[in-house]
């Protein structure tokens, strides 16, 4: 079975740092069911898997990835709900036995602010999500939890008696049929070995796609591409054949990884981070057959590209001129992004025909044995750009022989010069309508990142919940040709900095503190501030204890804590305790029985949430409040 990382490992979970997107963007959060919450019981139900067995195409077809389950359940009737601090939590525990992955479809999100939904495994070791109502829409599609069984989770204010979103169907990952991460190969090249050292902006434009058709996904490879507004309409260029017979709806649901490769030239144990957007449209497409079309395929992603994606919009060329040498970039077999390298000149042909035909719809390319291997394409990489020497797209990847073991085998690329306006006179069979929309009759543009003449401040903190007397490590994740950094650190100390990266801040009083930073250029500047970003929880000491208990809060103790402070013991009993000091700043509590064993000390006031074990064994030295 394959390894996968899925946004956060346990030893991380606290953390919550990394955004996930928008048709899918997450925000930071936690399950509120991980607070503290006791019950485990909850609704469970399974799903019959049946995998289909079709025939799949050729080598450089759309490569198999898995299949989709409609999911039969009225999820009003068969979730539980329980009530948590004061809110209420929906859950259920989905099982498909045999399934190396799930993930899932929602559609009709209407979900109120503050509501969230989450997803995670019984171990609770890969958690997607927050999804807010920022991810309200008719369609939604999600990553991948490994395993046979997916919790979800919706955190609310409310108890619905319908909930206020549905679930179509399950995406199942099965077997030897599904390929993915770690399934390209052997003689493949990451995009970050040194052969991938001059293509570093290009590569920020190409991601792997999970495309959906009926019951049935695929793994496929495109290209942001840019237009001649420069403006950032997220335009993505791939193959007609990913998904050729896909409909609106199945469109609105394919997703998209940005940045997932390896951060080096080694293939990596776990999978990184995920970069994902959902949805689409198609725009533009070829006609079917590479006869008489070049196969190619346009989208318009039904969202931009957050800054934190380092999205970069692919240049073109349509010159129709043969290039001397360049690379394509893709996902074989669903993989990590992999650079192949040609150095020597494309050749005009027909479609697996290895003839030179001036008046072709492809480029033929042999791909050239380099430092790190000897990059090809294999099934998966169709629709990926082929770049001439100057960094431009000149095609996209249709099909062809090459293969780890026949490394010398020729591919075709469709050629963008033929599907410019080639193919049909109205929008919906050409790129020129879309990518030179005031017609300005450029025959090449070059790519565009957008943040090069944007700052963008960013920053995470780990952890974000601490013990009073601890230490938050900040991490400066802005973008831009940034000139100065001022950081703001409520109750912190150090209370600023003007460093890129400030380090760590401690913190002595407990509470709920603001984070801002503003950065800025000669001409311009940003501020992020995250209100009540770290939480800073009273100390609790001596532990073990002989039933005497301090806790220091460091700061006037909020009025309510002692009407929001309940004791149980390890069975769950709740346990009488006695204020025996108290000052403006601490408590001292004596638990009413002095059994050994271990406690719980459950606070949930309006400023304070937490629960502390403690160990009860008859051992302690005096303590006192002054």
């Amino acid at each position: 079975m394959r390894l996968m990382k899925h946004y956060y490992l346990l030893t991380i979970l606290l953390l919550f740092l990394q955004q996930f997107t928008a048709a899918q963007i997450s925000k930071n959060s936690m399950p509120a069911s991980f607070n503290g919450m006791r019950s485990s019981h909850f609704s469970k139900v399974e799903v019959q898997n049946i995998t289909p067995h079709q025939e799949r195409n050729g080598s450089k077809g759309p490569i198999h990835a898995g299949y989709t389950l409609l999911f039969n359940y009225n999820i009003d009737k068969v979730g539980s709900w329980e009530q948590h601090d004061g809110n209420y939590v929906w859950r259920l525990e989905v099982v498909v036995p045999n399934a190396e992955a799930i993930n899932l479809y929602f559609n009709s999100l209407n979900l109120l602010p503050n509501e969230k939904i989450f997803l995670y495994n019984p171990q609770k070791d890969l958690v997607l999500g927050a999804f807010t109502s920022s991810n309200n829409g008719l369609f939604m599609s999600t990553d991948f939890v490994l395993g046979s069984t997916i919790i979800i989770e919706f955190n609310s204010h409310l108890r619905y008696k319908k909930l206020p979103f549905l679930i179509h169907e399950l995406g199942i990952l099965f077997g030897d049929d599904s390929k993915g991460f770690g399934d390209a190969g052997t003689c493949e090249v990451h995009v970050n070995c040194i052969e991938g050292e001059d293509w570093q902006y290009e590569k920020d434009g190409v991601a792997r796609i999970l495309v959906k058709q009926n019951s049935d996904t695929f793994w496929c490879t495109g290209s942001l591409i840019n237009n001649t507004n420069n403006d950032g309409k997220p335009y993505f260029l791939t193959a007609n054949h990913c998904g050729e017979y896909a409909d609106s709806i199945d469109y609105a649901q394919w997703l998209f990884y940005f940045n997932f490769e390896s951060s080096n030239c080694e293939q990596p144990v776990f999978e990184p981070e995920l970069n994902t957007l959902s949805g689409s449209y198609m725009i533009s497409h070829a006609q079917s057959g590479t006869t008489e079309a070049s196969d190619f395929k346009l989208l318009l992603l039904e969202d931009r590209v957050p800054p934190s994606y380092k999205p970069y919009y692919n240049g073109w060329d349509i010159s129709g001129e043969a290039a001397p040498s360049g690379v394509t970039i893709h996902h074989p077999q669903g993989d990590l992004k992999m650079i192949s390298t040609y150095k020597s000149s494309l050749v005009s042909a027909k479609y697996n025909n290895q003839t030179e035909d001036p008046d072709g719809k492809y480029w033929m390319v042999n791909w050239d044995i380099t430092t790190s291997g000897h990059g090809v394409t294999e099934g998966g990489s169709s629709g990926s750009p082929i770049f001439n020497n100057e960094g431009y797209i000149v095609g996209a990847l249709t099909g062809g022989y090459a293969s780890c073991i026949n490394l010398d085998a020729p591919d075709y690329y469709g050629k963008l010069s033929y599907s410019w306006a080639s193919t049909k006179s109205d929008s919906t069979g050409q790129l020129k309508y879309w990518l030179d929309p005031d017609d300005t009759g450029v025959t090449s543009l070059k790519g565009n990142n957008l943040d090069s003449t944007n700052i963008f401040a960013g920053f995470s903190g780990e952890p974000t919940s601490i013990i009073m007397g601890q230490s938050v490590y900040f991490i400066n994740t802005s973008f831009g040709n940034i000139g100065a950094y001022n950081w703001y650190f409520e109750g912190g100390n150090p209370e600023s900095s003007e460093l890129e990266n400030p380090g760590s801040v401690k913190y002595s009083n407990s509470g709920e503190f603001d984070v801002r930073l503003i950065v800025s250029t000669a001409e311009d500047s940003d501020t992020l501030l995250v209100k009540n970003y770290i939480k800073v929880l009273p100390s609790i000491s001596p532990n073990p204890s002989n039933g005497k208990i301090k806790l220091a809060f460091g700061k006037t103790i909020p009025d309510d804590i002692l009407g929001n402070l309940r004791i149980f013991n390890a069975m769950g009993k709740e346990i009488n305790y006695y204020v025996i000091e108290e000052t403006d700043n601490c408590l001292i509590l004596e638990l009413s029985t002095k059994v050994h064993g271990l406690y719980l000390i459950d606070i949930s006031s309006e400023e304070i949430k937490n629960t502390y074990k403690i160990i009860v064994n008859g051992t302690q030295s005096p303590i006192s409040c002054r």
